[in-house]
């Protein structure tokens, strides 16, 4: 029987969630509200099949673990332990695995790519995600469904978002969360010149009104969300120059959201 939840996170990939949300998740945790995370692109890449050039390189950049799946997934669970958050991983690859890989072709072979247009044959997966939302997770009056905006313009963020706005239009409770790093103007990716920006995103959703809206959280929950993400130290050289700005880049970003409180933003269609 599936467990009650008034708080689903809808997380691309293992970190994502963490990321954009892990201070008003651990607060809700510690209220006593039951949140669920669920991590979209949780499947490991087709079993033996090659890797592009592309992903042989991430790999590396992540320590090159034997299997890395299994180790963002011991990563994933240190973290939602910490924040006090329940785990559902879906059967999705990462869109660096993703294209037809025993003819040597991938979707998504640069860093470019990660920020650009989704590939054609990608486009029916939203559908594929929402189809197996609805047959996992039993929709109720109470439920909010946390999705990610799309800043940054990530191919799995955007899928996920046109997924959530699929499961807004039959009727489900949906609010989308500021994807971190990308919402960030000092972030390395705002920096790099990938993606867009916070103003370009909601620029773009233009023709569907979103009220903006604070989870203003205490320094407690911020540690904890610190302590979350350095649960994920196979992504700390990719999302950070240094494991000791951290701390620093999400404090930042969290008074810059509360307007010198600290706090994250979410968008709420309507």
């Amino acid at each position: 029987m599936f467990h009650s939840y008034p708080h689903i996170y809808l997380s691309p990939h293992y970190d994502d969630a963490s990321l954009s949300c892990g201070g008003a998740i651990h607060l809700q945790a510690q209220a006593g509200q039951a949140v669920l995370v669920v991590t979209i692109c949780a499947a490991p890449p087709p079993s033996g099949e090659p890797l592009s050039p592309f992903a042989q390189s991430l790999h590396r950049t992540w320590g090159n673990p034997a299997d890395v799946i299994a180790t963002r997934e011991a990563e994933d669970r240190a973290s939602l332990a910490i924040l006090g958050a329940d785990y559902l991983r879906l059967n999705f690859n990462d869109c660096i695995y993703r294209g037809h890989p025993e003819r040597g072709q991938w979707f998504y072979t640069h860093n470019a790519d990660l920020f650009g247009a989704i590939h054609p044959d990608d486009l029916p997966l939203a559908s594929k995600i929402v189809e197996a939302l609805l047959e996992l997770i039993p929709a109720e009056p109470d439920m909010l469904i946390y999705a990610p905006l799309g800043v940054g313009h990530h191919v799995d963020h955007q899928l996920v978002h046109a997924a959530a706005w699929q499961l807004y239009r039959q009727g489900w409770a949906i609010a989308f969360y500021e994807d971190y790093p990308y919402a960030d103007p000092d972030s390395r990716y705002a920096a790099a010149g990938w993606g867009h920006t916070l103003e370009t995103t909601l620029a773009a959703l233009k023709t569907t009104p979103l009220q903006s809206r604070l989870h203003f959280f205490s320094e407690e929950n911020l540690q904890a969300k610190i302590q979350s993400i350095r649960a994920y130290a196979s992504q700390t050289p990719t999302l950070f120059d240094t494991p000791a700005d951290i701390e620093q880049c999400l404090r930042a970003y969290a008074l810059r959201a509360g307007e010198g409180k600290l706090a994250e933003r979410i968008w709420i269609p309507g």
